[in-house]
Order: structure tokens, then C-alpha cells, then sequence
């Protein structure tokens, strides 16, 4: 009798489910109009409820608002690529999926009421690991890394409160180490060391609060010593000398904050202003993190 029992539920529950969806409307997706952002079907004034659909494309809405699995293609630097996510009263929820048109997937994002949430994961075609980003309550919180097409570590740094704080490490191909540096909160703090492709070093010298702090070294190709600057506050502050290649002193000079002096401190040569292509090179990278460029193309999505 039990079972007797379960195989009518079963049935029962087959039958709803079939007059559920058989009821759900399907509509083509070029009778889609928008009218202040609520979609309608051409030539009717009822918001839309049910599902829009064309080739590789499925929308679903509920009172003409987003609701519901979609999916349809973007276009990123001149390339077609799928999108699949869902969307819970016209909010991304949940996984989002970027997909090269072989299946294979480009980027996994993840939001919480359409805020970035979690990793966000990026593939070359190749399938290899491009790198990740992570996110609390929609800021970059933790590890952010990037490798190359073959694999190798091209960076590693880490974010708190949206923020560039602790160790930063770039690679060249291969990687050997490019840059090393630390961060607190947003602003280049404590020692810096740059390297050529061979592992020679080009310079070392140390930030204070995102300025150029105290003895910086510069050097040839040979990793001989080449110039040492002194800094204070951001600006040349006392003596620099530039060596020759065979070690000689060839040039020396006095700076007073950022402007050249003679040995009484009368100004040579005034300061000009100061730009700092390290501390614009971390600005740049900023600006350039993958999770921008995504989110806004999803979020401009009609």
C-alpha cells in the first residue's frame, strides 16, 4: 500500500509539473521590447512573463523584470563569447559563466545580490589557469595571482578592504623575479626591488607612506652600482653620485627637497614636479584587474 501510495504522488507531482510548464510562455527573442526598463512583447502593454528565446539565446523574466536562467553572447576585444548566469528579481545571483564558443569556460564570477562575492576565475583557451581575484561584500579581499599562457607566475598580491596591502611579487616569463615590494593599505611601505630578464638587479631602495624614503641604488646591466640617490619625504634630498662602468665616481651633486644646490645650499636648479612611474605602474594595474571589465559588461546587458 506504501508503495502503491508513492507511485500516485509521483504522478500527481509529474502532472503539475507539466501544467506548470506548458502554461510558462515562450516567446521569440526579436518581439522583446523595453520600455523604461521593463520588457514587454511587441504591440502589448502587459509587462512580459515567460521565457525569450533565439538561437543560443534564453531570457527569462517575471512582470517584465529579469528572473530567472539566461543566456546569450557578449563581445569582449573583438571576441564572441557565451554567457550563462540567473538573475533573482533583476539581480545577478550566484554563479555567472563566460564561455568560449568551443564551451570551454573563460571566466567564473560569482555574485551575492550583485555584489562580486567569492573567487572569480579566469581560463586561457588553452584551459590553463589565467589567474583569480577574490571578493567579500563586493571588495577585493585576499590573494590576487595571474600566470602566463604556459603557466608561469607572472603575480601575486594581496588586497584588505579593497585595498594593494602586504607583499607584492611580479615575474618576468619563466618566472623570475621583477619586482618585489610591500604595501599598507593602498600606499607602496617598505623595501623595493626591481630585476632585468636575467635576474640582475636594476635598483633597490624603500617607500615610506607611498614616498621615496632614504638610500635608493641604481645599476648597470652587469649589476655593477651605477647611481645612488638619496630621498626624503618623496623628493632628492642630499647627495648623489653616479659611478662610470669600470666603478670610478664620475658625477656627484647635492639635492635639498628635490632641488638641486651648490655646497652653501643656493638653489642650482629648481625642483620639478616629481612623477614616480613605480608608484603609476601600481595605479595602472589597479585600473586594469579583470573584475571591472566583466562586471561592467554583464551589468550593461539590456
Amino acid at each position: 500500500m506504501r508503495k502503491l501510495f508513492i507511485i500516485k504522488l509521483m504522478v500527481i507531482f509529474t502532472l503539475i509539473f507539466n501544467i506548470l510548464y506548458s502554461n510558462k510562455r515562450i516567446e521569440n527573442i526579436n518581439n522583446k521590447k523595453i520600455r523604461n526598463q521593463i520588457v514587454y512583447i511587441l504591440n502589448e502593454s502587459t509587462p512580459f512573463t515567460g521565457e525569450l528565446i533565439g538561437e543560443g539565446i534564453k531570457e527569462q523574466y517575471e512582470n517584465g523584470i529579469k528572473h530567472g536562467a539566461f543566456q546569450g553572447y557578449i563581445i569582449d576585444e573583438n571576441q564572441k563569447l557565451i554567457y550563462e548566469g540567473k538573475y533573482i528579481n533583476g539581480i545577478k545571483h550566484g554563479a555567472w559563466i563566460i564561455k568560449y564558443l568551443n564551451g570551454e569556460s573563460k571566466v567564473i564570477l560569482k555574485y551575492n545580490y550583485d555584489k562580486p562575492s567569492g573567487q572569480w576565475t579566469y581560463f586561457y583557451q588553452n584551459k590553463n589557469l589565467e589567474g583569480h581575484e577574490n571578493f567579500e561584500d563586493g571588495i577585493l579581499e585576499g590573494k590576487v595571482v595571474r600566470y602566463s599562457l604556459n603557466g608561469d607566475l607572472l603575480v601575486k598580491l594581496n588586497y584588505t578592504y579593497g585595498l594593494l596591502n602586504g607583499e607584492a611579487v611580479f615575474f618576468h616569463k619563466g618566472e623570475v623575479l621583477e619586482t618585489i615590494t610591500h604595501f599598507k593599505y593602498g600606499k607602496i611601505d617598505g623595501a623595493i626591488k626591481i630585476f632585468d630578464k636575467n635576474a640582475s638587479p636594476l635598483l633597490e631602495g624603500e617607500y615610506k607612506n607611498g614616498g621615496r624614503e632614504g638610500v635608493w641604488k641604481f645599476f648597470y646591466k652587469t649589476g655593477d652600482i651605477k647611481t645612488v640617490v638619496n630621498y626624503k619625504n618623496g623628493l632628492k634630498d642630499g647627495e648623489i653620485i653616479i659611478y662610470d662602468k669600470a666603478g670610478i665616481i664620475a658625477q656627484k651633486s647635492m639635492f635639498k627637497k628635490g632641488d638641486e644646490v651648490d655646497a652653501q645650499g643656493k638653489i642650482i636648479v629648481k625642483n620639478k614636479e616629481f612623477k614616480d612611474s613605480i608608484a603609476d605602474r601600481f595605479k595602472k594595474f589597479n585600473r586594469n584587474l579583470k573584475y571591472e571589465k566583466y562586471d561592467k559588461i554583464l551589468s550593461e546587458m539590456e
